[in-house]
């Protein structure tokens, strides 16, 4: 499948204190990009698009990316700093949006036209200009700014993926509801009902393995317990970008 993802991009730093000792641990971070690199590593066509510094923080991103054989062609280097998103024992401490927040740079010949994937990280304008394009299918998950939607007209082929929170701002088609599952349209999946202590990563996960079950085809019920199923294995997992980690305990092919 031929998918072009549009989203930011950050390096994550998470903080874990626990008896007196401190870990730092950082990945590529971004919900867009996040969700890019692992439907990439799922075997889809990807190309993805986003705004990065020219610092420190982008040779980090970079050779994470490249290390997973991601293409970054697409990538546009600006002259702000990379976007950082700190964590504190799974707390969101510090969002610095950095160059998320300019334009995208996108040339439209080189669009594929036929699966999109967006998140409203980007600067509100962008999106609105990927919305009009020609596409089968967007998948648009309303997190983490639901209310820059508000005065948006979508278009009918948009499938909205959000949490609860969001659902209430912004109606989605698909609701993650945390450790009680999700749910799409009258298709509910229970969740384990257990709360875990890594949380953070999960939601680009569920993304991931729902948007590339739903290109496979198959059904609702079957696309939500596979994505609820490896998010719950997620949280039991420090970091960020968990997508290799859980290559070790799922078979992330998912068929």
């Amino acid at each position: 499948m031929k998918i072009d993802v549009f989203g930011a991009i950050f390096l994550d730093r998470y903080i874990y204190e626990e008896g007196g000792n401190t870990q730092i641990v950082e990945s590529i971070g971004g919900s867009g990009l996040s969700i890019a690199l692992g439907l990439h590593l799922l075997g889809h066509n990807v190309k993805f698009y986003g705004n990065i510094g020219h610092d420190d923080r982008k040779i980090k991103i970079f050779n994470l990316l490249k290390k997973n054989y991601f293409q970054v062609d697409n990538i546009s280097i600006k002259s702000g700093v990379t976007g950082l998103f700190t964590a504190k024992n799974d707390k969101v401490t510090m969002v610095e949006r950095g160059v998320n927040a300019e334009l995208l740079t996108i040339n439209v010949e080189e669009l594929r036209n036929e699966y999109a994937v967006v998140t409203t990280e980007l600067n509100k304008s962008s999106l609105q200009r990927i919305l009009s394009y020609n596409w089968e299918k967007i998948f648009l998950d309303v997190g983490p700014r639901p209310h820059i939607l508000e005065d948006i007209i979508l278009p009918d082929n948009v499938i909205k993926i959000g949490n609860a929170k969001e659902d209430e701002k912004s109606p989605c088609h698909i609701v993650k509801l945390g450790p009680n599952g999700a749910k799409w349209g009258n298709t509910l999946v229970a969740g384990n009902n257990i709360s875990l202590p890594y949380t953070i990563g999960a939601g680009d996960l569920f993304d991931t393995i729902l948007i590339d079950s739903i290109l496979k085809e198959k059904d609702r019920r079957t696309a939500l317990n596979l994505a609820v199923g490896y998010a719950e294995e997620c949280c039991k997992i420090k970091g960020g970008f968990k997508f290799n980690k859980l290559k070790g305990k799922m078979d992330l092919k998912t068929h």
